[in-house]
């Protein structure tokens, strides 16, 4: 299950190059979760951050627009059987 703070934490203290704004990144987080309540969404940012090996803002100008199509494209995905 998504959580805030989990997600919060990272984009603040892991992400390199992330604009944090503790009050702009509340409401961004919880839409995240609100759409993509499936996807682990903290599970998806840490994999969003190493493909671009450890520096995303070197290629996106605003990574939470980045990141919200990343989430897109893993929430499309169709889920793989469990054994």
């Amino acid at each position: 299950m998504n959580t805030a703070e989990p997600i919060l934490g990272y984009l603040e203290q892991r992400m390199p190059g992330y604009p944090f704004d503790p009050k702009l990144d509340q409401d961004f987080v919880s839409e995240l979760i609100d759409d993509f309540g499936e996807v682990d969404i903290l599970e998806q940012t840490k994999a969003f951050r190493w493909y671009h090996d450890n520096k995303p803002a070197a290629k996106y100008k605003n990574l939470r627009t980045a990141l919200r199509r990343w989430l897109a494209s893993a929430w499309q995905q169709p889920s793989k059987p469990t054994d």
